[in-house]
């Protein structure tokens, strides 16, 4: 009976850590939940792992996604370096959110204006999509004057961020929103992980960290 007994907790706990094991490893498959970017970009740094995050203040999943992408950014491992490439899906409006969002940056008030922005437009429904709009936006957020925000936002370190982003997006071959790329060569997104969704899409994310992680050790 002990011998029995003993054998049925064994077969237990092999059953346990199979079950466990089989869920904790989720297979990521280049071409299917991740693939190559069109174009590969050396890294800025051979050592470290650059994360960038394409999106675009009026997609209403890049607002969905960001609260996911953001809890990510404040746990990443001290080698990964995160950035955010603001698109505009060729539309005018979006041009004005790329130039809203590296007009906050130069003036180092990107956490007081990219999370209220989001939540201006999806939340709260206002339509800030103009640079009229977006001004006044500036000043009831920051308390920057208008003539600030002009100079900066109509200005040529802003008109040259932009225009590296679009670049780059180009360069990858980046055509929807939100979508990740790692290390300069590999990018997923959403519709990619299928049923997964966000959390899926952080996973793969964190495999694809550890991807290229490992090949720089080559």
């Amino acid at each position: 009976m002990r011998v029995l007994l003993r054998t049925l907790v064994a077969c237990l706990s092999l059953a346990t850590f199979a079950c466990s094991a089989q869920t904790g490893s989720t297979e990521f498959k280049e071409g299917e939940q991740y693939k190559l970017v069109r174009d590969k970009q050396a890294p800025p740094d051979a050592k470290r792992v650059l994360v960038e995050e394409v999106f675009w203040y009026g997609c209403q999943h890049c607002y969905h996604f960001d609260p996911s992408v953001e809890a990510w950014n404040k746990t990443k491992a001290g080698d990964v370096d995160f950035v955010r490439l603001p698109s505009s899906l060729g539309r005018a409006e979006g041009i004005v959110h790329q130039k809203t969002y590296y007009t906050a940056e130069a003036l180092g008030l990107t956490d007081k204006i990219h999370k209220p922005l989001f939540d201006a437009i999806h939340a709260k429904h206002l339509p800030l999509f103009t640079q009229d709009a977006i001004r006044v936006f500036f000043n009831q957020q920051t308390g920057v004057m208008p003539d600030v925000f002009d100079a900066t936002f109509s200005g040529f370190a802003v008109d040259s961020r932009v225009r590296r982003a679009d670049a780059l997006m180009k360069s990858y071959g980046i055509a929807s929103v939100p979508a990740l790329i790692v290390g300069g060569k590999y990018t997923t997104n959403a519709g990619m992980l299928g049923d997964g969704g966000f959390p899926a899409m952080i996973k793969c994310l964190d495999f694809l960290v550890n991807k290229v992680r490992q090949e720089q050790k080559k």
